[in-house]
């Protein structure tokens, strides 16, 4: 009977050869990630480094960050976050003119928004304390406004406020929610009647003592709260 030779694992090679394979191959990728890395943009890497430590919050020694609280935004604090020389290079020239004409008059204000021009009246201008007749020294005012609405403006809000001194309680005003609409309605009357205005184009609104401009916790904000508000949506 014969016998069957013994066959060895390796007999396919000299047992070398694998240990051979396997530094070539490691040689290989040991080039491959050396050219890999020469060709690295150096400063693009660094950007990616700072950012990174940034966002984790790492910094290098010898830097420090500075913490603090930021008070929550109004939403129209929100809305105006560009600066006032990119607002008015795009706000055309007879706007910007009519803003001047209006803000250079004591106690009044005028600024560019979003949707047109907002101007602002003081109560003492328009009214006497707690009522809410026209002084009929304000006309000159309110006629250079109706000229406006008449040439440039589309649609016209007129908004009332007061601050939080209750009213003598009386069958006309209840309250300041009364007195700040009937000031608006009577402001609405007026462009109507006087300044030829179609009541299409007209609106009123009275928000009493619930939309100050300052704490009404001095005399000089309370006064600044009681106001008029005018927005003219222009056609454009």
């Amino acid at each position: 009977m014969k016998k069957k030779k013994k066959t060895n694992a390796g007999s396919g090679g000299p047992g070398w050869l694998c240990t051979f394979n396997d530094l070539v191959t490691l040689l290989m990728v040991f080039f491959v990630l050396i050219f890999t890395m020469s060709s690295v943009d150096i400063k693009k890497l660094k950007d990616v480094q700072q950012s990174l430590q940034s966002g984790l919050g790492v910094l290098k020694e010898g830097q420090k960050v500075s913490v603090g609280v930021i008070d929550p935004q109004s939403p129209s604090e929100v809305k105006s976050v560009t600066t006032q020389e990119e607002i008015v290079e795009d706000v055309p020239d007879n706007i910007l003119d009519i803003i001047k004409v209006f803000d250079s008059e004591p106690e009044i204000t005028a600024i560019y928004m979003e949707k047109g021009v907002l101007i602002t009246l003081s109560s003492t201008i328009l009214f006497q304390f707690g009522s809410a007749d026209i002084n009929p020294e304000s006309f000159s005012v309110l006629d250079k406004i109706a000229a406006v609405i008449r040439k440039m403006s589309e649609f016209v809000r007129v908004e009332g406020h007061t601050d939080n001194v209750p009213v003598v309680h009386s069958r006309r005003f209840p309250s300041n929610w009364e007195l700040s609409i009937k000031r608006a309605v009577n402001v609405v009357k007026y462009f109507v009647k006087v300044g030829k205005i179609s009541p299409q184009r007209l609106s009123a609104a009275g928000y009493g003592e619930s939309k100050p401009l300052f704490p009404n916790d001095t005399q000089e904000h309370r006064a600044q709260n009681r106001r008029v508000e005018i927005l003219l949506e222009m056609e454009d």
